[in-house]
């Protein structure tokens, strides 16, 4: 068995450390949903708002970390099975995100349904009336909230579905000098690719160096 890099051994820490995140992070949620109290002192925290944004909290910063070690294998199978394992593991996770901030909208009047009951959607909506009074301002803060939904569930899609392909998305200082936003190649793809490249000029360098030695040779 070959001996592992330093970068493969930071990277598969990297990986458990991201996986062990998620771990508490469901932990959390089952406490917040009171399927099973996991965490004694996390249940007993009165708001269940507060309660969900360290569920939020918590699995985004494991999932994040799980995906961006993934971006960086150099294995093209393992990192397309990494990649989009997270991805499916993010988007299912997040569903009940964007469910939450839609059905918010007709239980505010009182209309939670069964499901919204398991999602303690009655819950939430006592707590953001208790923060909030003013209920335009709630309204306010109910599209706010379901735009970032949105946001959570189609960008790390976005990004998994793009990484598959081959490509990132670039955000920084352009080639022109100009900040902005584009499409490149998977940084690891563009390394391995340079390797390449560099092998291939080195190879042909020494053929070429051949061919005059053969020349000098026969010349002689």
């Amino acid at each position: 068995m070959d001996k592992l890099s330093k970068k493969e051994a930071i990277q598969i820490a990297l990986i458990t450390l991201s996986v062990c995140i998620v771990t508490v992070g469901i932990m959390f949620l089952l406490t917040a949903m009171e399927a099973v109290i996991v965490f004694k002192g996390f249940s007993e925290i009165p708001n269940v708002i507060a309660k969900y944004a360290v569920v939020i909290i918590v699995m985004a910063t494991g999932i994040m970390t799980f995906s961006n070690v993934s971006f960086l294998i150099e294995n093209d199978k393992l990192r397309n099975a990494m990649v989009m394992g997270v991805t499916i593991f993010s988007t299912v996770l997040t569903l009940p995100l964007v469910y939450v901030f839609i059905a918010i909208f007709p239980a505010q009047s009182g209309l939670v349904g069964s499901v919204g009951e398991i999602m303690m959607l009655g819950k939430i909506v006592a707590d953001f009336n208790l923060l909030i009074p003013s209920v335009g301002g709630l309204y306010v803060i109910y599209v706010l909230l379901f735009f970032m939904s949105i946001i959570f569930i189609s960008f790390p899609l976005l990004t998994g579905v793009l990484a598959l392909k081959g490509k990132a998305i670039k955000i920084g200082k352009m080639e022109n000098g100009k900040f902005g936003v584009c499409l490149a190649v998977l940084p690891v793809i563009a390394k391995k690719a340079q390797l390449k490249e560099s092998e291939c000029d080195i190879k042909i360098a020494d053929e070429e160096a051949t061919i005059e030695k053969d020349k000098d040779n026969i010349t002689e």
